[in-house]
């Protein structure tokens, strides 16, 4: 539009002139002077007629750019323009994972982090599969290790990340002597819940009982840095220490085991045999005195034994080393 404008004025001025120019053509062809003809419509007709064909050639070229876009242009787009939305399958929308309560008796039972942190999904027969570890713990107690693994097993199908299941089982086998299976469900309990001094106390005891003493030392450490007042790792601390030449440092873990818990009669007892090793005598004799006090009548025979000993101790400390 501004190019038609700007075309005007030359044509105009053309027109205007149109008679400068029929004068100067009539001087040089030697004609006579010919009066100037009106500004407008007096033009001369070929003046005329070459200013209308400039006038219309530049009209037309105009139009033609104007819808022939240039191939080498491109144009930003609209930010006025928004794209319609793409269709979205319904079936492909991923739905909601639902919303679950929790379990009655599920109190207690940790439920281990995937990778990362996430949490795993929630198990929805968990009060079955506490049910069956309950049954497992009965049975254990009473003795009957091979029923309460069955009992264990199936809890642990129902759900496998279940670290109760996994220690019972471990304490069931180690009662039968399968030792490695009893290690092999100790490592799962404690994957599944690593804070757990309890498991790994028993599973210190299974590495003492098949000789691997540096491991169950570290076991026992393991215990002690999640709970210091466990006076069982304590004691058995002591015990694996001694168990691998170090008396002297056993020592001080039977004291700390008899002074959380004053009345753990075998503490009295492992503290009495250590201090007697290291010849300590009359420290040995007080600790086998405090563990006869404390054991109970169904250890008579045991006892009996140990009352003479601490008489031939008290008799002459050569005599009882």
């Amino acid at each position: 539009m501004f190019a038609v404008v700007g075309v005007l004025p030359p044509i105009a001025m053309l027109v205007t002139e149109a008679g400068v120019v029929a004068r100067v053509r009539a001087i040089l062809s030697g004609a006579k002077a010919v009066p100037s003809p009106p500004l407008l419509f007096g033009a001369d007709v070929h003046t005329l007629a070459l200013a209308w064909a400039i006038f219309f050639g530049v009209v037309a070229l105009i139009c033609a750019r104007d819808t022939k876009p240039d191939a080498g242009w491109t144009s930003e787009p609209d930010d006025t323009e928004q794209s319609e939305p793409e269709d979205v399958d319904d079936q492909a929308a991923a739905e909601p994972e639902p919303v679950l309560t929790p379990m009655p008796g599920a109190r207690g039972i940790k439920e281990p982090a995937g990778e990362g942190g996430d949490s795993l999904p929630a198990v929805r027969n968990l009060p079955e599969a506490l049910a069956w570890l309950k049954k497992g713990n009965e049975l254990y107690g009473l003795g009957r290790c091979e029923e309460a693994i069955s009992r264990f097993d199936k809890a642990l199908k129902l759900n496998p990340r279940l670290a109760g299941a996994w220690a019972g089982k471990g304490l069931a086998s180690n009662a039968m002597g399968q030792y490695d299976e009893a290690i092999r469900c100790y490592d799962e309990s404690l994957r599944l819940d690593p804070r757990d001094p309890a498991v790994w106390h028993d599973k210190g005891n299974t590495l003492c009982a098949i000789g691997r003493l540096e491991g169950a030392l570290n076991c026992f450490n393991e215990a002690l840095i999640i709970d210091p007042r466990d006076a069982r790792a304590w004691n058995n601390k002591g015990i694996c220490l001694a168990s691998l030449g170090r008396p002297e440092e056993a020592v001080p873990c039977c004291n700390k085991a008899t002074l959380l818990d004053p009345k753990y009669a075998v503490g009295w007892q492992a503290k009495a045999m250590i201090e007697e090793r290291v010849g300590r005598i009359q420290d040995a004799v007080a600790s086998y005195k405090q563990f006869i006090a404390l054991a109970s009548d169904k250890n008579a025979a045991p006892i009996k034994r140990i009352q003479q000993h601490v008489s031939v101790l008290e008799a002459g400390p050569q005599a009882g080393v």
